[in-house]
């Protein structure tokens, strides 16, 4: 049996996170991992009706929420590539200390100038018309990771490259992909 994991994927609003868990999960499947399960952060927010807004509170709560279908999915042996925004510590800390044995941290670091240029679900339009309120790195706080055990800078590599190195990493930490 294939070591379980929990791949968080972290980084701003238009950052790639969802690009590559999407071309990662894909890899996996093709070299044969059948136990997997990728969670985007949007569409979970989605299927919880909506209930949790984008304040830090609402955030924590979110996220609490999330970590509980995360445990469900580890204790019947699903690993799971979770891609949120994560914009505080406290919440990466809450998840790995939850998750300490199946935990990889991967920051899909891009700058916010970058990702307001990209601006793939127009949050920062909206963000800057007054639309839009506590957007990571606007007029919300985003803090940057500084121990991730992957990181990936799309501003200069590619989705494939991203995959290559998280492949490497797995590969490398007996994950038997």
């Amino acid at each position: 049996m294939q070591k379980k994991f929990m791949m968080y994927l972290i980084g701003r609003s238009g950052s790639g996170k969802t690009t590559i868990a999407n071309a990662l999960e894909k890899r996996l499947q093709q070299d044969g991992m059948q136990s997997l399960q990728v969670i985007d952060g949007d569409i979970i927010r989605e299927q919880f009706g909506g209930i949790f807004g984008y304040t830090r509170e609402e955030r924590l709560r979110c996220n609490q929420a999330v970590r509980v279908v995360v445990k469900y999915l580890l204790d019947n042996n699903i690993s799971v590539i979770l891609a949120q925004v994560a914009p505080y510590e406290e919440i990466r800390r809450l998840v790995k200390t939850q998750f300490e044995k199946e935990y990889i941290e991967v920051y899909i670091k891009c700058s916010y100038e970058e990702c307001a240029k990209r601006d793939v679900k127009a949050y920062y339009q909206k963000q800057k018309n007054g639309q839009m309120k506590n957007l990571n790195g606007a007029d919300d706080v985003y803090e940057a990771p500084v121990n991730s055990d992957i990181v990936i800078d799309t501003e200069n590599e590619t989705v494939c490259e991203a995959v290559d190195k998280i492949m490497a990493y797995l590969e490398m930490n007996g994950y038997g992909i």
